[in-house]
């Protein structure tokens, strides 16, 4: 008995595997019919003595295991930046994008202006990056609809189909399922210590397999369900989206150019009255050191000039009296 359950849980095994690969109709087809099975053998015998027909069980694994047309299982993400001139704004406005899709947001990081920033007046350099999950139906909306926020220089969307992985793993769980529902039906029926410990031990193994195949599973469907958005929102003075030279006659090219120095001659001066005021205390340091230390200064020279002068006037004399 104890050779023949041995025999019986490999057997088992291995039927269980091949229904996993078995997908095509012909294999189905030809699996019933009692006319197409070989003779069997000692083991399979053994097998149905104990009320077993694992030729029966794998036909029934393969059988039907899949339907004629499977839908797609694809995994949508995209990499999208948005620029805003108004950061605090856009943050609330792709929340509230957010709740309307019914998503959520899985992760946020807010890099925010420093105190010294702040006070300098440089907010455009706050950033925000942010995963977000939306349903599959409306990720491609959504992800339009970004552009409500600011202007979007960069989007990238990525595609996964996953249906060959998903559907073998959904095949294979199938079948382990199986396996696991004859493992208990024999250990009801087993009656020595030595039997029900085999059982056992095979039935932590496949209950192992079920619960990786299954955690597979959900996760794809996870990913399948809800669509990731890697969202980077940057802060920044005006938007870099300008209309490009090859769109602009040459004058309206001259005007663009003329426009942008004006700005960057306003900016500059702005950044350079920002830098003054606050370098002011450090300049009326500087200038009271030198309204002091110049005249000091300048008497030393005084005094060095007239020493030599008198030296010069000492030699003088001297070469005279010789």
């Amino acid at each position: 008995m104890k050779r023949f359950l041995s025999i019986f849980l490999a057997l088992l095994m291995v039927f269980s595997l091949c229904a996993c690969g078995s997908k095509s109709s012909d294999t189905a087809a030809e699996a019933p019919g009692a006319a197409n099975r070989a003779p069997m053998g000692a083991p399979e015998a053994a097998a149905e003595e104990m009320g077993f027909d694992l030729a029966g069980d794998a036909a029934g694994g393969a059988e039907n295991e899949l339907p004629e047309v499977d839908p797609e299982k694809i995994i949508y993400s995209a990499e999208i930046t948005v620029e805003t001139t108004e950061f605090e704004k856009g943050i609330e406005q792709l929340k509230e994008l957010v709740a309307k899709y019914n998503g959520y947001i899985e992760q946020s990081s807010v890099n925010d202006a420093n105190y010294y920033t702040k006070s300098s007046g440089s907010y455009y350099n706050r950033s925000a990056d942010f995963t977000i999950r939306v349903p599959s139906e409306d990720f491609s909306t959504m992800s339009g609809d970004l552009s409500s926020i600011g202007n979007v220089p960069y989007s990238h969307t990525y595609t996964e189909n996953v249906s060959a992985q998903y559907y073998d793993t959904a095949a294979r769980l199938k079948a382990y399922t199986a396996q696991e529902t004859r493992l208990l039906e024999m250990l009801d029926m087993a009656k020595s210590v030595e039997d029900i410990i085999a059982i056992e031990g095979e039935l932590t193994n496949v209950r192992y397999e079920i619960e990786s195949l299954q955690s597979s599973l959900n996760n794809w469907d996870r990913r399948i369900n809800y669509s990731t958005i890697y969202l980077n929102l940057q802060e920044v003075r005006e938007y870099s989206d300008e209309p490009a030279g090859n769109e602009l006659s040459y004058g309206q090219q001259l005007l663009h150019s003329l426009k942008r120095g004006f700005h960057s001659v306003g900016r500059f001066f702005k950044d350079l009255l920002l830098w003054l005021v606050g370098a002011l205390p450090a300049l009326v340091i500087i200038a009271v050191l030198l309204i002091v230390f110049i005249p000091l200064i300048k008497k030393q020279r005084a005094k060095r000039r007239l020493k030599k002068a008198e030296k010069a006037k000492i030699k003088s004399d001297n070469q005279n009296k010789e």
